[in-house]
């Protein structure tokens, strides 16, 4: 396509030529008349004087004529070219705006998911979902599942589904958590790199949930804000990038706490460019639960794939001529993994991303959050142990390998150690010859996903039975008991000293509501244990009266809570009228003059619960 600066030099080219060639056709012209009167000349002499006063009379107009017929052409001929170029610049740039906007359009489409996908996503709005009473498959639908409407651009579309359960975590330990698909962790979620999926998020729990994926995406699928209300469902669209091993997890506030109940789960995202050797696959996601203080930075266990010590009585079995490659995840809330293997090193790739260059490692140590690829060989077989050092390995974080050379069958081995193992339980021993019917004398042409063997025994050992579906919004009598029960933070019963005199300092500086509508600004303070649904108060003041041009100030005195204070309510929503955004619980302030009457209704977006308005007058 022609720019715009080569169309000016082109128009200013063909003005200089009809210029020239105007000059040129006038001089000729002049030529032509002067050679006329010099032969009249020679022919008559009494004319000479004449012809040359004629002449030079001739020449002046012709030189006048040179001289202004050009002004008065440029005049016209610039008038004329300078509207052609402005029409085709303008047409030019109306072309070009339209086919630009077209490809961005679509270039954010592509990167979403397909066209047939986008008819039914539309822009990510949560839509109300029935109450669970009506559909009870989510938790059974294959994660693997994959729609392709067009047959060009495949989408795979996934569905998790929060709901409390009761799980085991280990023997005679049942506790309250909050899920994914009713395990912890969630379903393992694999895509290939640059691959486009969709997350039907379903929050079937009585209280708000989000998703946050880890690796690059937009800030629509961020999964921080909006929060998923309760009987609600989210749509998030992501690509698979970068490739490695990633995470999924709750990002509702307290977010340690929404992890630390379960709401977390491996994303293993497969390279495209880079080769990878042939391997037997595991994921390993750490995790915490404290049966006392969730909220605490002591945890009573220390899971691996949230079971207490489960590879010890189901060891991980691999042939001696294999290599072993393990995505471990971190994802307490609190300590570092000191990842070890017994009886060899191993190789890592840091933060479990392909792109880093690998290490020698014997320990590796893998941050809350973050994660780590694992490759490893064993020069003898035998029956290894495996743990995070430290505290954890004495809390639920052990569990062994067996490495079976050629001469051993995989249903036993030649270590006491290996013997003492093997003594699994009735209803685990067909999910362990699931394991030892995937272990061949031949060496491994392609990697072997474990990941679904797994998950069956994660879900076998856990048994959970779903205890809270909700498809509404408003929390009911036991569902008040069981958030009650498990949200560990300081509720408010009797107001302590200090929060008495933050009341105090509250009420001085604002006024009843009669007083209200005479001050120029008023106060209201977001309280201690506010974001709990069964706090006596959440405001102080709940309700308020104002003035037009009243500027009101919200202050966050919730300790370490993150609050909104957005206009609107639960059933319809944000109104768009004010928005604090995330006010941490430091004593963060929002402020907004109000100049209109009326009846402004808010409520904190993180605790929906959270609810009060202000009149206007």
């Amino acid at each position: 396509m022609i720019s715009l600066n080569d169309r000016v030099i082109q128009c200013y080219t063909l003005f200089d030529r009809v210029i020239l060639w105007q000059r040129s056709v006038i001089l000729l012209n002049h030529i032509k008349i002067i050679v006329m009167a010099e032969n009249l000349a020679k022919r008559s002499g009494v004319l000479l004087y004449n012809s040359l006063n004629f002449q030079t009379r001739f020449s002046d107009k012709i030189n006048d004529a040179i001289s202004l017929r050009p002004r008065r052409l440029f005049i016209h001929l610039s008038f004329s070219i300078l509207s052609i170029c402005v029409l085709t610049m303008m047409f030019s740039l109306s072309v070009n705006f339209v086919d630009l906007g077209s490809k961005a359009v679509w270039a954010q489409g592509l990167n979403q998911m397909n066209e047939s996908a986008i008819s039914i996503i539309e822009n990510n709005l949560t839509k109300s979902f029935p109450p669970s009473g009506a559909d009870k498959n989510y938790v059974s639908i294959n994660v693997n599942q994959t729609e392709n409407n067009d047959g060009a651009h495949p989408t795979k579309l996934i569905t998790l589904v929060t709901e409390d359960v009761e799980i085991d975590i280990a023997p005679g330990k049942r506790v309250k958590a909050w899920t994914f698909n009713g395990t912890v962790p969630g379903p393992t979620i694999r895509i290939t790199e640059g691959e486009n999926i969709t997350i039907k998020y379903v929050n079937k729990s009585p209280i708000p949930h989000t998703i946050h994926f880890h690796g690059n995406h937009d800030d629509a699928n961020d999964g921080v804000i909006p929060q998923v209300m309760p009987g609600e469902t989210y749509l998030y669209n992501i690509t698979g990038e970068p490739a490695g091993a990633l995470m999924y997890h709750c990002h509702a506030p307290p977010t340690s706490l929404h992890v630390r109940m379960g709401m977390y789960g491996a994303l293993i995202v497969d390279p495209i460019n880079k080769e990878i050797a042939p391997a037997k696959e595991f994921v390993m996601v750490m995790g915490e639960y404290s049966l006392k203080n969730q909220m605490g930075l002591e945890a009573d266990y220390y899971l691996i794939n949230g079971y207490a010590d489960q590879y010890m009585h189901n060891p991980l079995e691999i042939n001696h001529q294999d290599l072993m490659r393990i995505y471990l995840i971190n994802l307490g809330t609190t300590i570092p993994a000191s990842f070890h293997l017994h009886s060899t090193t191993f190789l890592t790739y840091p933060s479990g991303l392909w792109d880093n260059p690998p290490i020698q490692s014997q320990t590796i140590s893998v941050a809350p959050g973050d994660a780590s690829i694992i490759e490893a060989k064993w020069k003898y077989p035998g029956t290894y142990l495996f743990h995070a050092h430290g505290i954890q390995e004495e809390r639920g974080n052990m569990g062994m390998i067996r490495v079976i050379g050629q001469e051993e069958s995989p249903e036993g081995g030649n270590s006491r150690l290996g013997n003492e193992s093997s003594n699994v339980t009735m209803e685990n021993s067909n999910i362990q010859q699931q394991q030892s019917s995937s272990n061949t004398s031949e060496p491994l042409t392609e990697s072997v996903s474990m990941f679904d063997w797994q998950y069956e025994l994660q879900k076998n050992l856990q048994n959970p039975v779903v205890v809270n579906q909700t498809g509404h919004g408003v929390l009911d009598k036991k569902e008040k008991k069981i958030i009650k029960e498990m949200h560990e933070i300081e509720k408010i019963k009797e107001p302590s000293e200090n929060f008495a005199s933050i009341l105090d300092e509250t009420s001085s500086t604002n006024t009843t509501e009669s007083d209200g509508a005479n001050s120029s600004s008023n106060q209201i303070s977001i309280v201690p244990g506010s974001s709990s649904p069964d706090s006596k108060m959440y405001y102080d003041p709940p309700n308020i009266e104002v003035k037009v041009g009243t500027e009101v100030t919200w202050v966050n005195n919730d300790t370490n809570m993150p609050h909104t204070v957005t206009s609107g309510n639960v059933d319809t929503g944000p109104t768009g009228i004010f928005d604090s955004g995330i006010m941490m619980g430091d004593g963060s302030k929002f402020k907004h003059k109000f100049e209109q009457k009326g009846q402004f209704e808010y409520f904190c977006t993180l605790h929906p619960w959270m609810t009060s308005k202000i009149i206007v007058k």
